[in-house]
């Protein structure tokens, strides 16, 4: 049995052909590269077009994969997703920082920044930084990004940051920029 203190939302790549999902890996040049048959053994659940919700057991030497074989018996997928996220607001410090095309991003660390974008805490603090709605991606692992949406050249920062993440970064993610509607502005 794993610990379930220790289990944490983590944001993939994945894809499908119609008939079966995948958990998409990409090349370091930004292309697609192998595909892993995501299965009915993974919780997990679509964030967006492209990318999707899974969850890890931080050993403490390694992050693993969870399985529904690994969760108490009963567990169901939306139990394990308050469980995770909670864990990671309560076990992760997060600092939005502005970056410099002018946007605001998340720092935590190297592994939770993608997954910072299931935190309303996370996500309404920067809507107040911009003082409204705002763009973010997840290009990898280690990155949320965002841009205000009304600002041109932020948005242009934001692109050129998942291209260059595409083509030279570690653990790319995606290319899709979502819209973050900001509940707390007029």
């Amino acid at each position: 049995m794993f610990d379930m203190n220790k289990v944490y939302p983590w944001i993939k790549s994945v894809a499908s052909d119609g008939e079966t999902q995948y958990i998409t890996a990409f090349a370091q040049n930004g292309q697609e590269g192998r595909r892993f048959p995501i299965g009915e053994d993974f919780p997990w659940h679509v964030f967006g077009e492209d990318v999707g919700v899974f969850y890890v057991f931080d050993t403490g030497e390694q992050f693993t994969m969870a399985l529904y074989s690994m969760l108490p018996e009963g567990m169901t997928e939306d139990e394990l997703y308050e469980i995770a996220c909670d864990n990671l607001w309560n076990d992760v410090e997060f600092r939005i920082q502005r970056g410099n095309y002018g946007g605001w991003g998340v720092i935590c660390g190297g592994n939770f920044e993608a997954s910072s974008i299931l935190l309303l805490n996370v996500m309404n603090t920067i809507g107040e930084q911009y003082g409204g709605d705002f763009y973010f991606a997840v290009p990898s692992r280690d990155m949320m990004v965002t841009a205000a949406a009304d600002n041109e050249e932020q948005l242009k920062g934001l692109e050129q940051i998942i291209d260059n993440i595409m083509k030279h970064g570690e653990s790319p993610i995606s290319r899709t920029i979502f819209k973050w509607e900001n509940t707390k502005h007029g």
